[in-house]
C-alpha cells in the first residue's frame, strides 16, 4: 500500500514530479494548511482533540478571508473552506463528520487536477482518520477517490487493495454506489493490466450493479469504461454500443459528454468511418473548455480530416494547432498532437512537413519520457501509417446507428469558432 505521508512529505513528492515547477498555483497555501490540521486531527484524540479542531477551524477561516476568488474553482475552493470551518468544531458527530469528508473530497480534487496527486493522497487518507463518524457512504467514496489517485500514480496495486476496501464497505453496509464504484474501479486497473476479459467482466456487474440502484452516473461511467475497454481489445461494436448509450447518459454534463464523444469518434475512426470521427471529435471540441482536452480533440480531427482526403480542413486546423501549441503549456498533449499532426500529413502524402511535425514530436517526448510516443514517432512507423487500410469493419446495424448519429452531430459552432469557414 501506498504510504500516507505528512502534508509537507507528500507536497515535496508532488514537486519531485514535476521538477521545472515551484508550487501548484495559488491555492497551495490552502491546501497545505487544510492537509495539515486533517493530519493532526487523524491523530489527536480527547480534549487535546477538541482544542486542535476548534483552532484549525479559525486558522482555516482567517486564511479564506485573505481570498478573493478570481476563478469558479477558487469560488469552490472557499465554498469547501466555509463547510470545514463550520464541520471542525464537531467532527465527531455523525451529519458534520459527513460534512468535513465531503468538503475534503473536493479540495483533494482540486489537487489532483492540479497534479498535486501525492497532497490529494495524504489528504483523503487523513480525513479517513479524523472523520470516523462519517457515514460509511462517505467514507468509502473517499476511499474510491484515493485508489483513483493510486492509480494516477500508477500503484495498481494499492488502488486495487482501496478498491476492495470500498467493495467491502458496500457489502457490509449495503450500499450499492461503493458496490458499483469498486466494480468499475477495478475494471479499469484490469484494463491498464491489458487483463481486458477480467475488465469487462468488472465493468458490466458494476454497470449491472448501478443501473439496479438507478445510479445513472456510474451507469454512464460502466458504459463509458466498456467503451475504452472494447475499443482497446479490438471489439468495435462493443465500444460503439456502450460509447453512444454514455453519451445519452451524460447529456447534462457537457465535460463528460466531451470525453465520451473523443473514445466514440476514436472506435469509429479504427472501424474505417473517418467522417462519422471527424463529427464526433468536432463535437467534443464544441462541449470541453479545458486546453488539454481539446488539443486531444485536435488530434483526431486532422487525422481524420487526412484520411477522408480533405487537404483545406488539415492545413486549416494544422493551423490552428500550430496556435494553441505556442499558447500552451501541457507536455504530453502537446506531444500527442505533433504526432497526430505527422500521421495526418503523412497520410495526405505530404512528406517534409511529415517529418517536421515527427522531429518535434519525438524531441518533445524524449525530454518529457513519453515513451509511447516515442515509439510511435520512429521513421519505420511511417509505411503503415501512409496506407491507411480503406477497409471498413464490419459493424452490427445497431452500431451503424451510432455511426450515423455521430455524423449527424451538429459541428457549424465548432467550425466558427476556429475560423475554419471559407
Amino acid at each position: 500500500m501506498l504510504p500516507l505521508q505528512s502534508p509537507l512529505e507528500a507536497y515535496r513528492a508532488d514537486l519531485s514530479r514535476h521538477p521545472n515547477r515551484t508550487d501548484f498555483g495559488r491555492s497551495d497555501t490552502v491546501w497545505l494548511l487544510v492537509a495539515h490540521c486533517l493530519h493532526r486531527l487523524s491523530r489527536a484524540q480527547g480534549e487535546a482533540r477538541r482544542s486542535i479542531a476548534e483552532n484549525c477551524a479559525s486558522a482555516i477561516g482567517d486564511l479564506a478571508s485573505t481570498v478573493a476568488p478570481d476563478t469558479p474553482e477558487e469560488a469552490a475552493m472557499l465554498e469547501q473552506l466555509a463547510r470545514l470551518r463550520r464541520g471542525l468544531p464537531v467532527i465527531d458527530a455523525k451529519r458534520t463528520a459527513g460534512e468535513v469528508v465531503a468538503a475534503s473530497r473536493i479540495l483533494a480534487e482540486q489537487m489532483g487536477d492540479a497534479g498535486a496527486l501525492w497532497l490529494s493522497f495524504s489528504t483523503l487518507g487523513h480525513v479517513r482518520l479524523a472523520a470516523t463518524a462519517a457515514p460509511h457512504r462517505d467514507l468509502g467514496l473517499a476511499m474510491a477517490d484515493q485508489a483513483w489517485v493510486a492509480r494516477s500514480l500508477g500503484d495498481l496495486d494499492s488502488a486495487d487493495e482501496l478498491y476492495d476496501g470500498v467493495a467491502s464497505a458496500g457489502e457490509s453496509y449495503a450500499i450499492p454506489e461503493l458496490q458499483a464504484r469498486a466494480m468499475l474501479g477495478k475494471g479499469v486497473t484490469a484494463r491498464v493490466r491489458g487483463n481486458y476479459p477480467k475488465a469487462r467482466a468488472y465493468l458490466r456487474d458494476g454497470l449491472a450493479v448501478a443501473e439496479d440502484a438507478g445510479l445513472s452516473e456510474l451507469a454512464a461511467a460502466g458504459h463509458q469504461g466498456l467503451l475504452i475497454a472494447a475499443g482497446t481489445a479490438g471489439d468495435l461494436n462493443t465500444a460503439l454500443i456502450h460509447g453512444w448509450a454514455a453519451h445519452e447518459l451524460f447529456v447534462a454534463e457537457p465535460n463528460r459528454q466531451a470525453d465520451v464523444l473523443l473514445n466514440l469518434a476514436q472506435a469509429s475512426l479504427d472501424a474505417g468511418h473517418a467522417q462519422a470521427a471527424r463529427s464526433g471529435f468536432l463535437a467534443s471540441l464544441s462541449r470541453s473548455d479545458s486546453a488539454r482536452f481539446r488539443l486531444a480533440c485536435l488530434g483526431g480531427v486532422v487525422v481524420a480530416s487526412a484520411t477522408v482526403g480533405d487537404g483545406a480542413m488539415l492545413v486549416k486546423m494544422a493551423n490552428v494547432a500550430e496556435e494553441w501549441l505556442a499558447a500552451t503549456a501541457y507536455p504530453y498533449e502537446s506531444a500527442g498532437v505533433l504526432k497526430s499532426l505527422y500521421h495526418a500529413f503523412t497520410i495526405a502524402g505530404d512528406a517534409e512537413r511529415a517529418e517536421g511535425y515527427r522531429v518535434r514530436a519525438r524531441a518533445l517526448a524524449r525530454k518529457n519520457g513519453f515513451f509511447e510516443i516515442v515509439l510511435a514517432t520512429e521513421s519505420a512507423k511511417a509505411p503503415a501509417v501512409a496506407a491507411p487500410s480503406a477497409a471498413k469493419a464490419r459493424l452490427s446495424s445497431e452500431s451503424m446507428r451510432v455511426i450515423r448519429s455521430l455524423e449527424a452531430l451538429e459541428t457549424e459552432p465548432v467550425s466558427e469558432l476556429l475560423a475554419l469557414t471559407p
